[in-house]
């Protein structure tokens, strides 16, 4: 197959993604939002541009058929090793006084994680506003993902179980994620499409909401040896917002320590009312709201990472992630 047909196929499977993507669009608020808050630290740090990357742990929450290596340029693999596996654990301080927590591990072409997210303690009324006991609200996912990789195309999809709980309500809602990568054979290009979150409605009482479905279509770009980094960019849509666009890079020139960084646009009234604007706004790093930073630290086996995400009014996320290679 020639690269200009190649380049035919990859527009054709994005075409078929946003199709899928206009007319399953809901217009609805979605639930499980915790779902949407990323996985681990280093995808994070790079700005969640991470679809085409998929090559740790955390593909089964990005684009599970990384769980795979999948061959690119001349003899380079992304993806998870072939008889390797990782363990991944992350925490998040998230803003608000929130928490996330995240343990994934993977081996050969399988894998399972699960999400912890704790929304802290809450002020609780009772129906006439008077003041009541405090109350929290938690919820859960789990996780489990197979891949198999044709030549240098793999393909992967996940189950998923999703747990809320709000005071003595709970609600739970089965989903699936799945996802493509393809490695170009002359270039050290990979492309990367899929699909989280499809599944059943989260139903509290009466009323149910679905969950928060996207599609990513994104291509990834791993440089030379005299200039080591991953340079990923990436197209989210998500039915319950408008299009979101991403942009990733990170740097490995200097062995122990990587550097990343990110971006994501945002619809204007999001951003105005993140940051403040019309009510004295902010200052500083908050007003960074919509870039990603993050540092890595390679102490074989181990590896440590840290991102940071400022929402501006809101304060900041920090997240680390402790994995192991092995």
């Amino acid at each position: 197959m020639t690269i200009l047909n190649k380049i035919r196929a990859a527009c054709l499977c994005a075409g078929v993604f946003i199709l899928f993507y206009g007319t399953g669009r809901a217009t609805e608020s979605s639930a499980a939002q915790f779902l949407s808050l990323g996985f681990g630290a280093r995808a994070l740090g790079m700005g969640e541009a991470f679809a085409a990357v998929s090559d740790d742990v955390s593909a089964l929450y990005y684009n599970p058929a990384g769980l795979v290596p999948v061959g690119y340029g001349e003899g380079n693999s992304a993806g998870l090793k072939k008889d390797g596996g990782e363990l991944l654990i992350s925490h998040s301080w998230h803003i608000q006084d929130t928490g996330l927590t995240q343990l994934a591990y993977a081996r050969r072409n399988a894998g399972v994680s699960l999400t912890y997210f704790s929304a802290g303690s809450m002020e609780g009324r009772d129906e006439f506003g008077n003041q009541a006991a405090d109350f929290t609200a938690e919820d859960f996912a789990l996780s489990g993902g197979y891949a198999v990789r044709s030549g240098r195309l793999s393909a992967g999809g996940a189950l998923k179980a999703v747990r809320q709980r709000i005071k003595a309500s709970i609600a739970s809602a089965f989903c699936a994620d799945a996802g493509l990568l393809y490695g170009l054979e002359s270039m050290p290009v990979t492309l990367g499409l899929s699909v989280s979150n499809l599944g059943t409605r989260v139903k509290f009482k009466d009323e149910g909401f679905p969950l928060p479905v996207v599609y990513r279509v994104g291509a990834a770009v791993r440089t030379g040896k005299g200039f080591p980094a991953v340079l990923a960019a990436e197209i989210d849509l998500p039915n319950d917002a408008s299009a979101i666009f991403r942009a990733g890079a990170e740097y490995t020139g200097f062995k122990l320590i990587a550097l990343r960084a990110g971006y994501r646009t945002s619809p204007v009234s999001q951003r105005n009312a993140i940051l403040g604007k019309g009510f004295g706004g902010t200052s500083g790093l908050s007003e960074l709201y919509g870039f990603f930073m993050g540092l890595g630290f390679n102490l074989k086996p181990v590896q440590i990472d840290y991102a940071m995400l400022p929402y501006g009014e809101l304060g900041s996320s920090h997240r680390f992630s402790l994995s192991m290679k092995f």
